[in-house]
């Protein structure tokens, strides 16, 4: 992708969480298969399954352990994390989209607890490798939002981008697929794969439909998401 595709998607993101720190909310799993487009060609943040209600009563013991896209905090000691543990994910989805793999996995791979991309990256500037790194800080006190979200829409990287404008929809979006570049195939795919798992979730007691949904969920996402990599790769 390009660099103005990235920042697209990141503004995207940013957006949809400002609003959902309004509401309290901290949604625990933003990655890759969590950001769809919409019929404008704008990104939102879908599957709130792990999210949580982060009000003064409901601030402790609020753990995930989501591959890949684990925060430091919570991967090395399961301390109590807050909204910042979101901006982590961004950076995580930001790095993927560059270098096509997670943080998680190059810090395995080297044995390193923190990473810090060289400010030269190809095709990439050194503002959005900044922002980059400033995600990407293990400590949430010194990671970029930690005070405010706002620090995120002010770095270097969004400078002079229309943040009003952009809510209003009001920028071309760098994203030009329409109905005909996907496969109708696969979409019949993915709805047989929906339908089938609806009618388990009704056969279901209300006892255990809500661990079963989230089960099944999981299960028949990822068949959902193998099949659109087929199709991706040809």
């Amino acid at each position: 992708m390009t660099e103005w595709q990235i920042k697209f998607i990141s503004a995207c993101v940013i957006q949809s969480l400002s609003y959902l720190r309004k509401q309290n909310i901290i949604h625990r799993d933003i990655m890759m298969q969590n950001i769809i487009m919409d019929k404008d060609r704008y990104f939102d943040i879908i599957d709130f399954s792990f999210s949580i209600d982060y009000s003064e009563k409901d601030k402790k013991n609020k753990y995930l352990n989501t591959y890949n896209m684990v925060t430091p905090p919570e991967m090395e000691k399961l301390q109590e994390y807050d909204f910042n543990s979101d901006y982590y994910r961004l950076g995580s989805v930001i790095f993927y989209l560059i270098f096509k793999t997670y943080p998680y996995i190059v810090k395995l791979e080297k044995n390193v607890t923190e990473i810090n991309i060289n400010s030269t990256v190809k095709n990439y500037s050194q503002n959005c490798i900044d922002f980059l790194n400033k995600l990407l800080i293990s400590k949430p006190q010194k990671r970029i939002g930690f005070k405010d979200i706002n620090e995120l829409k002010n770095h270097s990287w969004f400078e002079g981008f229309d943040w009003n404008k952009f809510i209003k929809k009001k920028i071309d979006s760098p994203f030009n697929l329409t109905e005909n570049d996907f496969d109708q195939s696969l979409c019949i795919k993915v709805d047989i794969i929906s339908d089938e798992y609806l009618m388990r979730y009704k056969s279901n007691s209300k006892k255990f439909l809500y661990k079963k949904l989230i089960k099944e969920f999981d299960y028949a996402n990822n068949i959902i998401i193998n099949e659109i990599e087929k199709y991706i790769n040809g």
